[in-house]
């Protein structure tokens, strides 16, 4: 009985501090989650507190959080060399985060960001994690978009499957939210995407190109 107990204490303890460190980062990363920009700061406040609880358990979602941050960081760098290293954190750390966690789909849509990040040449790499993220989780809402506008990118380095992966997201999305689709398209030139990719035979390619 007190074998149990110990173990029990030994097993609990560490965990229930880790969980501790986290919590200040928490809002932080709800706020990202929600596509809200945050400071620099707040980034420090997300990175040390997933740090402190790594340093306890070594929680998926530690791993993944901080690694998110470095793809912020990463996107936000000022020269070619701070990008590279911070996306290549990026991808290091959200990867051991999925090797204990593989469903984990925002994360592996974030690993295929940081892989468009380090250039072309990463463009395989980033279309593997781009399909991934569509298998785990078909239908979430706040990717589909973030998903159909990364596929853009990476169209010329697709395959069959993946372009008809795609074309199902974007309709999709074109379902669930035609308007949030149309306006998101227009604001960032991607109009002639959506007319080019719409489903056969659909009112789809007439509404995206409507004025």
């Amino acid at each position: 009985m007190l074998g149990s107990s110990i173990l029990l204490l030994v097993i609990g303890v560490p965990r229930f501090l880790a969980e501790l460190m986290l919590v200040p980062g928490t809002p932080i990363y709800e706020r990202i989650s929600l596509g809200e920009h945050v400071s620099d700061k707040d980034l420090d406040v997300l990175e040390n507190s997933r740090l402190q609880a790594i340093e306890f358990v070594d929680l998926p979602r530690a791993y993944t959080d901080l690694g998110t941050a470095y793809l912020i960081r990463a996107q936000r760098a000022p020269d070619e060399e701070s990008r590279r290293r911070y996306a290549e954190m990026a991808i290091q750390t959200i990867s051991i985060g999925l090797n204990m966690a593989p469903l984990n789909t925002f994360a592996w849509s974030r690993v295929s960001s940081a892989h468009i990040l380090l250039g072309p040449e990463n463009y395989p790499q980033a279309v593997t994690a781009w399909r991934v993220s569509v298998q785990t989780a078909p239908f979430e809402p706040f990717l589909l978009i973030q998903r159909i506008h990364i596929a853009t990118i990476l169209y010329r380095s697709m395959d069959a499957a993946d372009i008809a992966l795609l074309k199902d997201q974007i309709g999709m999305t074109y379902n669930w939210n035609r308007a949030k689709l149309r306006a998101y398209a227009a604001k960032n030139g991607l109009i002639d995407w959506m007319v080019f990719l719409a489903p056969d035979d659909s009112d789809m390619a007439q509404y995206m190109a409507a004025k």
